[in-house]
């Protein structure tokens, strides 16, 4: 049974879509060294940004950060010691937990893209919760968090340009990744072990932006969970069988079309991700959510496997 997504990806937020039209944009020289696969690894020092844009950021995205400053320092400074992966899972745990999560697409009334926000804790996207939970599980205060949530989401780009006046965060820039396999490739958000699993396997369909054989991911049906860890990513790749996934192929060059965050109970390893409609008998749809990630392949037949990234210690 199929279930239902949103129309534009919650993979791919980044591009312009408030109309249903995707805008594609050829990334700039300055991007070349962004897109090196070790840049910015888990445990580096993030590149300078900008103090004053960073007061900025700060005072615009303090209300909508999940607790307030002092809370946030000292859940960071407790586990500082921890591997990135374990912080990765308990920052995914956190989100889930929050009774005020709600499912909100970047872009929409109210999305961290249409705010200009970094922090837009409470309503998350697939894309914004990555971001969030990666970016708190490398950072030793709340400063530090949106820093490098400005040194990689905007990486080539002086923070001053990026921050207005207000505060707000300008996702129009260029040197922000707009497609999800473009963030893979990045290396910000792990490093992609995909080539590494049992099952791994070229893409053969392609897109309008990438053409076969590009990446390799894993189908779903020979996932081994087994393989996977705490804290790993996994980018969803479009079934080019399903008639409205290979339309976005075809029309808006994606290949992914969501994300989620991985995380291991009791041997079983579950996916945290923000959900924008209901999964049935699993859960409510419009928040953050869990489900088995087996069962989640299986029952959406949107996604025909996946990618995973992993972030090193």
């Amino acid at each position: 049974m199929s279930f239902p997504e949103p129309r534009i990806p919650c993979g791919a937020p980044r591009a312009r879509a408030r109309f249903g039209a995707f805008r594609a944009r050829a990334l700039p020289g300055v991007l070349l060294a962004v897109l090196a696969p070790c840049a910015l690894p888990a445990g580096c020092a993030a590149p300078p940004v900008g103090e004053a844009a960073l007061e900025r950021a700060l005072a615009a995205n303090a209300a909508t950060a999940l607790h307030a400053p002092a809370v946030m320092d000292s859940l960071l400074a407790a586990e500082r010691g921890l591997p990135t992966a374990r912080r990765i899972g308990l920052w995914a745990r956190r989100f889930l937990a929050d009774p005020s999560s709600e499912y909100r697409f970047g872009l929409a009334p109210g999305g961290y893209v249409t705010e200009g926000l970094l922090a837009s804790d409470h309503r998350q996207d697939c894309v914004s919760l990555l971001y969030r939970a990666t970016e708190l599980a490398q950072a030793a205060d709340h400063r530090a968090a949106l820093r490098r949530a400005l040194a990689t989401r905007f990486a080539g780009a002086p923070a001053d340009s990026v921050i207005d006046a207000a505060g707000r965060a300008d996702y129009d820039r260029p040197e922000h990744l707009d497609y999800s396999l473009d963030m893979i490739r990045a290396g910000h958000w792990g490093r992609d072990v995909t080539a590494s699993l049992a099952g791994a396997r070229p893409d053969s369909a392609g897109s309008a932006r990438y053409p076969a054989g590009s990446f390799r991911y894993v189908p779903g049906t020979e996932l081994d969970t087994r393989e996977l860890r705490e804290g790993d990513v996994a980018w969803f790749v479009l079934n080019p069988a399903h008639p409205a996934a290979r339309r976005l192929r075809e029309e808006h060059g994606l290949v992914i079309g969501h994300i989620g965050l991985l995380v291991e109970e009791n041997g079983a390893i579950l996916l945290i991700h923000a959900a924008s409609s209901d999964l049935e008998g699993v859960y409510p749809g419009g928040r953050v959510a869990s489900a088995p990630l087996r069962l989640y392949l299986e029952r959406v037949d949107r996604f025909c496997g996946v990618v995973v990234t992993r972030f090193a210690d």
